[in-house]
């Protein structure tokens, strides 16, 4: 047993050189990263820890105060730099220095709003509060979405996600998706699929790494009701049953969680499993003019809970793909079913609009710079406050999920209560 010791009931921290595999880097590693799967019951911390050694899991280290490890010259250069305090010297001796690998302070992302028309209306479409609220205006054209392209490659960024609007509308988003996948990048498509058909999937399907879908409903006819197309639902099935025909790397779906779709999530859930979906994420709403819906404490107990039911029957974890509190439930359980706010308000990735403008998500209605200088847009002085947590309220900074969880959405405090350091409003009190 490697668990050290319980910092409280509801909360461990473990020893490192308690595995028995610490002398062999590779299962150490996937020893801790086992342990993380309790993290539905406790609150896991590892201690002492470089943040290089543990990508997916560095949410969960902390360092205490007297440890000081061993770090190279190369760590100057890491984005947790100030954070992290190196390797422990007995780990060193058994690694040695070429373990420590700094991760480049760069933006996992960047997503190219490269349409702003779409061919739906649905009700609760993040777009309805940006600049596409009262008109599609023209677009970026193929020449200047090139030279972002090239640019992300320059810059050592390794994803870019093309979406709108819906994308498939542009004449040339199949070359324009091509001439990224040809220059080495991870290349991710949002769209409706309502245009993907037996011309162009398996165009899609040998071009595109990651096709994200959304879902609505379980049926045309409540579909019809969100989005104003009175067969969507159907053609999307046959869109995503293309796309896995052609042997698409990733096919996903998305799922706006509504108080409606909540109750009756069950009937998504087992869709997701009849497509075999490679996964599945549902979205807290965002409340636009037109959508005042906001979830309550409740609803986040339930859609958790239903969740890890989830995972429970299936063996897969769906999460919450953007920010919610985790003290609006129990916290524990809210972190393994939960992606926390890092998708969100500039954390880890920023969008790009058809009117040139660099933001830090689709809905945010703020320019960070020139997409052509994209270092520039991410060291932005607004982009550094959001990820160095300068915007939470002061009763977070003590939180042990505070690394993940971020306070919640900003953008929705600042909605909510007209400033980014109010608390979000699912916040317990």
């Amino acid at each position: 047993m490697f668990l050290r010791e319980f910092k409280n009931k509801d909360s461990l921290v473990f020893d490192i050189f308690k595995i028995r595999e610490t002398a062999f880097p590779n299962f150490f590693v996937k020893k801790i990263y086992k342990t993380l799967d309790l993290e539905e019951k406790f609150d896991i911390k590892i201690k002492n820890f470089p943040f290089c050694l543990l990508p997916n899991g560095k949410d969960h280290i902390f360092f205490e105060k007297e440890f000081q490890g061993i770090k190279n010259k190369k760590c100057r250069n890491c984005r947790y730099d100030k954070k992290c305090r190196g390797l422990d010297k007995r780990l060193l001796v058994v690694w040695g220095q070429e373990a420590l690998k700094p991760l480049k302070d760069l933006p996992e992302e960047v997503m190219i709003e490269v349409e702003s028309r779409c061919n739906l209306d649905c009700k609760f479409c993040y777009n309805k509060n940006s600049f596409a609220k009262k008109e599609r205006i023209d677009n970026l054209d193929s020449d200047y979405i090139k030279k972002i392209i090239n640019n992300i490659c320059k810059s050592g960024i390794k994803i870019v996600r093309f979406t709108g609007g819906e994308p498939l509308l542009r004449k040339d988003i199949l070359s324009l998706m091509s001439y990224a996948k040809n220059r080495g990048l991870e290349v991710r498509l949002n769209t409706n699929s309502l245009l993907i058909n037996k011309d162009n999937a398996k165009k899609i399907a040998d071009t595109v790494d990651n096709v994200l879908i959304p879902l609505e409903a379980t049926s045309d006819k409540e579909e019809a009701e969100i989005t104003g197309e009175l067969d969507s639902f159907s053609r999307k099935i046959k869109a995503i049953r293309l796309l896995k025909k052609h042997k698409t790397k990733i096919v996903r779906a998305g799922t706006v969680a509504t108080k409606k779709n909540i109750k009756d999530l069950e009937k998504f859930f087992k869709l997701v499993l009849d497509l075999k979906l490679d996964d599945w994420e549902v979205y807290r709403p965002i409340p636009t003019k037109d959508n005042k819906e906001f979830w309550s404490k409740k609803d986040v107990k339930i859609l958790t809970d239903k969740l890890i039911k989830f995972r429970e029957i299936s063996g897969k974890t769906f999460f919450i793909a953007n920010s919610v509190p985790f003290c609006s439930y129990d916290k524990n359980k809210v972190n393994s079913v939960s992606s926390g706010a890092l998708p969100e308000d500039g954390h880890i990735r920023f969008a790009i609009d058809p009117r040139g403008f660099a933001k830090p998500h689709y809905y945010f209605n703020k320019n960070i710079g020139n997409p052509l200088d994209l270092m520039s847009c991410w060291n932005n002085q607004f982009m550094k406050k959001i990820r160095n947590l300068e915007f939470i309220p002061k009763k977070c900074k003590n939180c042990s999920f505070l690394e993940k969880c971020r306070s919640g959405s900003r953008y929705i405090a600042k909605v909510t209560n007209g400033i980014y350091k109010s608390k979000d409003p699912l916040m317990a009190v």
